[in-house]
Order: structure tokens, then sequence, then C-alpha cells
């Protein structure tokens, strides 16, 4: 952010805007493939994957190499194309629609696997973890069942999106934390969330203090906080519009 890398010393805020603008023509076309397709959900998914490798090389040029947004360029690939292919959909149709998509997926991409080479992979070798696969396979639940609830239930929206966070850290297996920290630092992590506190924004200036000198970065956590915002923004959106046409 603005303040702070954390714990990334090979990026900066720059780098994330650079990253995001690179995305967005990428992003474009993950709606209109999905507002166009005729066939199977499954054969969506396979469609906007091949959207999203182009978009993945364009991030990578953008950033030199760095990655900044892969999982979340995946994560709204799905979310963005499901969006358009049901039209305007409600949050249960829109999760129906995501799980239809990826069906299957866990069992074909990693139980099936001999050689596990890619970090992804390798989590789930270790750990059982079946990350970023596994969660949109359940229909996203950390954002469905979890966030959502959170930022539609309270009065204070920026309080909102903290005790999100907070509340994400303490249940996602992060796997950019495995990557840097292994199990031990994903423990620590989800107990400094589970700590009690008596005002959040120091407790939230704690942990992220902390992350950095123990080299720990929950980049699985924040993208899933920025696709419920996202979320959030379409149904509140959907709902205005509605009101407009009655």
């Amino acid at each position: 952010d603005p303040v702070d890398c954390g714990a990334h010393i090979d990026m900066d805020y720059y780098t994330f805007i650079d990253s995001c603008f690179a995305l967005l023509p990428g992003f474009r076309n993950y709606y209109r493939t999905g507002a166009q397709h005729k066939g199977t959900l499954k054969e969506l998914f396979e469609k906007i994957r091949i959207v999203g490798l182009e978009n993945e090389k364009l991030m990578f040029k953008a950033t030199k190499n760095i990655n900044t947004h892969k999982g979340a360029n995946f994560l709204y690939g799905v979310v963005i194309s499901a969006w358009a292919y049901s039209v305007n959909p409600n949050l249960e149709d829109l999760r129906s629609t995501i799980k239809e998509m990826t069906e299957g997926l866990v069992e074909s991409e990693l139980e099936s696997l001999k050689d596990f080479s890619t970090h992804g992979e390798v989590v789930y070798k270790n750990f059982g973890f079946t990350g970023i696969r596994g969660e949109v396979e359940k229909g996203i639940p950390l954002v469905f069942e979890t966030v959502l609830p959170i930022l539609n239930n309270h009065e204070d929206y920026h309080l909102s999106l903290k005790m999100a966070l907070l509340e994400l850290i303490k249940l996602n297996n992060d796997s950019n934390i495995l990557k840097r920290g292994g199990i031990e630092g994903l423990e620590f992590a989800k107990r400094l969330a589970n700590q009690p506190y008596e005002n959040l924004d120091r407790h939230l200036i704690m942990m992220n203090e902390s992350f950095i000198q123990k080299n720990l970065s929950p980049g699985g956590t924040a993208d899933l906080l920025a696709l419920s915002i996202f979320i959030n923004m379409l149904i509140m959106s959907q709902s205005d519009q509605n009101e407009e046409n009655n």
C-alpha cells in the first residue's frame, strides 16, 4: 500500500497500479467471453483459462516478471465470466454458476497428480490444502459465507473491511504465507489474528509489523478480500439499478 511494502522487497504500490491497468483489458475480455458463451459452463471455464493466461502475460510484462496478481487474475476471471453468463444474478445464482464451472477441478488437477511442481501442487502434496482450486470449486465460501455477511451486516463499512480481513486471516490457509513461512508461519499468522484486542487498528498495525519481521505476506487473503469488495459492489449496483427501473 502507499504506507509500506509489507514483506515484499520486490514490489511497491506503483508496481500494483501498473499491474491493475495491465489486467484491465483481460477483465473486459472475461466479461465478453461469459456474455457471449453458448456452451456448457465447463466449456466456459476452459475458455476463460485461455484468456487468463494471456492476461497473466500482460501482468508480468507490466511488472517486469513480478507476481502481483496471478491468483487474483484467476479468481476474477471465474467470477466476472460467471456474472456475465448469468446476466446479473443474485448471490446464490452466481455461486451456483461458479461451482458448476469448476466442478471436478481438484480431482483433475491435484488428486490425480504424480509429479508436483507448482507451489499450489506442492502445498497440496505436503499439507492437503486444495488452495484456490478447492475454494472456487466449493463456490468461494470464504467470500460468500464469511466476508460478504460481515460487509452487509455492519453500519461502518471501513470497520467491516478490517474485521473481514482479520476473519480471513484466521480461516484461510493462505498459500502465500505457506510459501514464505511454511506451516509454522501460517499457524503464527492465525494465532495473531485470533488474539484478543482493544483497538482493531493498533492490532492490525502490530500484525503488519510482525509479518514484515517474519517475511510473511497474506496475499491470497488480500485477493479474497478484494474479490469480496468487488462482488459486493456488483450486487449493490444491481440493487440500485433495479430500484431505478421500478
